[in-house]
């Protein structure tokens, strides 16, 4: 009988923050963003990543696929794309699932997404610099 592993097992090795930006910097990301990959520094990758997967976190998106998705669109579309009108909806709705969520941001109709790329702050990044989330308010 032949071995299967849920995707959460398939996933499990990257649990730990680190461990999940040595992944997506190193594995994912030189292959399917390499404009980012290339320019930014590896230490910055990492650390950008985790504060995406932070976000990721605090708006519901439970496991390492759907967090790596939202990491995704926050290198594609900006950074804040999640407070743009269209996703700033899904990606607080309680009710849907990771998954869910993802598959709704790539239905957002496109003069929404337009908007969140045309509108990018690359403070998100880093959420220290975010006068709102300095001393840990959010």
């Amino acid at each position: 009988m032949p071995v299967r592993f849920t995707r959460k097992q398939m996933m499990a090795h990257v649990d730990r923050d680190e461990d999940f930006a040595d992944w997506y910097v190193d594995e994912f990301m030189r292959k399917n963003l390499p404009d980012p990959y290339y320019s930014v520094s590896s230490e910055g990758k990492r650390e950008m990543t985790i504060n995406g997967r932070t976000y990721a976190r605090e708006l519901g998106f439970d496991d390492s696929e759907s967090q790596a998705h939202f990491i995704t669109f926050m290198w594609t579309i900006g950074a804040n794309f999640f407070l743009h009108p269209g996703f700033r909806e899904i990606a607080n709705d309680r009710s849907l699932s990771g998954s869910e969520k993802i598959d709704r941001f790539y239905a957002v109709p496109k003069d929404q997404a337009v908007h969140a790329i045309m509108n990018p702050d690359d403070r998100y990044w880093y959420p220290e610099m975010l006068p709102q989330r300095q001393g840990g308010a959010k």
